[in-house]
Parts: C-alpha cells; sequence; structure tokens
C-alpha cells in the first residue's frame, strides 16, 4: 500500500507540473491507480469541430509622419487655337462716283480756339452726327473728325476707308468702322469694327464683324430717337480672326496717308446682293454693337466723342428719300440747246429787187413782201 501511494504522489506532481509549465499540448495522460502500471495514450489530432481562437488585432499606433494623400492629377492645358490666313488684301481699289463728304469740323474752330462748332453740320433727329468733341463745347478731337469716305469692291474684297483730320495722336478706346446695309431698308445688317488701327500693313488684329439677324436695329424708325429696346448686332461673326473664315475683314493705316484707315472685307458677307447702302463712324469708346442705334440709346446732350457720314448707295444710283440719312444728291444744270450757228457772209453788196420785193442783208438775197388783206378770208399776196 505505501508503494502505490507513492507513485500516486508522484504521478500528481507530473501532472501538477505539466500545468505550471503552460503546456496546454493536446495529449491526454491516463494515470491508472489500480495496481497495475500507468499506461500512456498517444495524442490524437482533432477530428471534431476545431475551436476558433479569436485573435485582437495590434492597435495602429500614430505616427509623426502623415500618410501619404494622393496627388491631383493637373488639368490638361488647352493650347490657343492657331489663326490661319490664307487670303489677304493686296492693293485697295475705290470708285470715283462711292464717295460720302461730311463737314471738317476742324477747319471751323474759331480763330485761335480748340472749341467745335457743330452748327449747320449735326442733325440729331435724323443720326446725323458732328460731334469729335467730349462735350458740347469741348476740346477737338482730330482723329474723330471724318471728312469723307469711300467705297469700292474688286472681287473678293470690298474695300472701304475714312479720312479724319488725323490720326497723329491718335486717343485710346479709339474705333471707327461702317455699318452695311444690304437690303436697302436703312437699317444696318452689318457692322464692321476696329479699335486703335495703328499698323501700315493689313491685320485683322482688332477688327470685329457683327451682324443684326432680328433686324431690329434702329427699333420702329430707323435714324430716329423712338427708345428703341432692340439688342442691336448681336451675332458675333469675326473677332481678330477667330470664325468661320479667318480672312473675313481686316484693317490697316493707308501706307499713302496717315489720317486714312482702310478697310477690306469679303464680299460674301453681301450674300447675293448685288447693290448695299454703308455710313461711316468714328467714336471712342461709344461704337457698341448691341447698343446701335445710338439716338436710341443716349440723350442728345450725351453723344459726344463721335462723329458718322451720311449714308450712300453702292451699285445702282441713289435717288432721293431712298434711304435715310441720304448724302445730297447734287444734279447738274443741263446745258442749254443752242441753235445751229449760221455762216453770214462778212460782205454783202446791196443789190435791186424786183418790184413788191426788198434787199435782205440778213440773207443776202431779195424777199417778197407779204401783203394781208383784212377780209373773211385771208389773201396773201406774194
Amino acid at each position: 500500500m505505501k508503494k502505490n501511494a507513492g507513485f500516486t504522489v508522484f504521478s500528481l506532481i507530473v501532472v501538477l507540473s505539466l500545468i505550471l509549465s503552460g503546456c496546454n499540448l493536446p495529449v491526454q495522460i491516463v494515470i491508472n491507480t489500480s495496481a497495475t502500471q500507468a499506461t500512456t495514450i498517444a495524442p490524437e489530432l482533432p477530428t471534431a469541430t476545431a475551436q476558433m481562437v479569436e485573435t485582437t488585432a495590434a492597435p495602429v499606433l500614430p505616427t509623426d509622419t502623415p500618410a501619404p494623400q494622393p496627388t491631383a492629377t493637373p488639368e490638361d492645358t488647352v493650347a490657343p487655337t492657331q489663326i490661319v490666313h490664307t487670303a489677304m488684301p493686296a492693293n485697295s481699289f475705290y470708285e470715283a462716283d462711292q464717295v460720302a463728304v461730311d463737314c471738317n469740323t476742324g477747319a471751323r474752330l474759331p480763330s485761335g480756339s480748340n472749341q467745335i462748332n457743330v452748327s449747320g453740320c449735326d442733325y440729331w433727329s435724323r443720326e446725323f452726327l458732328e460731334r469729335p468733341a467730349d462735350t458740347s463745347g469741348g476740346a477737338y478731337v482730330p482723329a474723330l473728325d471724318i471728312l469723307w469716305s469711300q467705297v469700292g469692291k474688286s472681287s473678293p474684297w470690298v474695300f472701304l476707308r475714312t479720312k479724319v483730320t488725323s490720326l497723329a495722336a491718335e486717343p485710346a478706346g479709339f474705333q471707327t468702322g461702317f455699318e452695311i446695309d444690304t437690303n436697302i431698308d436703312s437699317r444696318g445688317n452689318y457692322l464692321v469694327l476696329a479699335s486703335e488701327p495703328k499698323s501700315t500693313q493689313w491685320t485683322t488684329d482688332g477688327v470685329q464683324v457683327w451682324q443684326d439677324t432680328n433686324n431690329d436695329v434702329g427699333g420702329a424708325k430707323s435714324f430716329t430717337y423712338d427708345q428703341n429696346q432692340s439688342n442691336g448686332y448681336e451675332t458675333e461673326l469675326f473677332n481678330a480672326g477667330v470664325g468661320s473664315d479667318s480672312d473675313l475683314a481686316w484693317v490697316r493705316i493707308s501706307p499713302n496717308d496717315s489720317s486714312i484707315v482702310e478697310f477690306a472685307i469679303k464680299t460674301s458677307i453681301l450674300g447675293e446682293s448685288k447693290t448695299f447702302a454703308w455710313w461711316s463712324w468714328t467714336g471712342i469708346q461709344k461704337l457698341n454693337p448691341a447698343e446701335f442705334e445710338v439716338v436710341d440709346r443716349l440723350q442728345d446732350n450725351e453723344a459726344w466723342n463721335m462723329d458718322n457720314s451720311c449714308s450712300w448707295i453702292y451699285g445702282t444710283k441713289p435717288e432721293e428719300g431712298q434711304v435715310a440719312n441720304l448724302c445730297a444728291i447734287i444734279k447738274p444744270t443741263p446745258t442749254p440747246t443752242l441753235p445751229p450757228v449760221v455762216n453770214k457772209p462778212t460782205t454783202c453788196p446791196v443789190q435791186t429787187c424786183p418790184i413788191l420785193s426788198y434787199w435782205d442783208p440778213e440773207t443776202c438775197k431779195c424777199k417778197r413782201f407779204i401783203i394781208k388783206i383784212p377780209t373773211a378770208t385771208p389773201i396773201i399776196i406774194y
């Protein structure tokens, strides 16, 4: 009995040692407390459902270095459209009967004064303006004073030019241009403008072409102050080479006269029109396409720093009343028809004539007397 008790105690000490050592092995140790010696059973692998042990993820400790952020992809930079010109005007061409003459305000300045006098040249009621100054009685601006304008056509170009008193001191914001009326109804269909032209070479810089597609320029009555609320020239066709035709319109300072601004526009702008009316403009920041006509947008005492010419017609003989603001038509006085000259002899000797005849020195002939007898039926005796 003592031997068996000692073996039992020894076995318990071994089991406790294994438990305390933390060996959690899947080993079953069977202790035979019988008189026979203990039998050790080999370990079996689990064949039943395995016991899952949940593992706690280690916490992420903050670091001084921030996590990298995704870098935004830079937007693609769109390169500006390169303007390619394929047609450029050469020598300009003008027609002698296509001239609109304007008042020379500079020549009418009072002696020793620079203040303009517009009397006799300015008619607000029909939008015929002569106001090359900043205010009424203001300082004269030579670049605004139109002296004459002229048009010519040489396919594929229509040439237009305006001569002013001087462009030597061209003011900032200076504009010049033309209105073109393709159906001759006193309403412009196209407005061609140039801002601060300086080059003597043909260029599209600063050139614009606008169209009035809804035909409302001028309101109820064109060239008349009627507080028109139209949108003026609302469609931009061309701007410094940008448009469906990069060669549509050009401008230059005349290489032959530094006080002349020349335009060249494609005849395609005229469509099927063989005739058109035209008139010219100058201004300082006043020629806003959306604000035409000028007399409908400004009060009489507000419309300064501008000048325009009277209207003229290309392609047909202008007639009185054909368009508003038509230039004066000068009809030449017809030359009287003189009777044919009869060559008279310088000397004519007097001759004796028969009875009842007389000598006529004008014809150098004898002529019979004509005797009229006052009767009911005149009897003429030769």
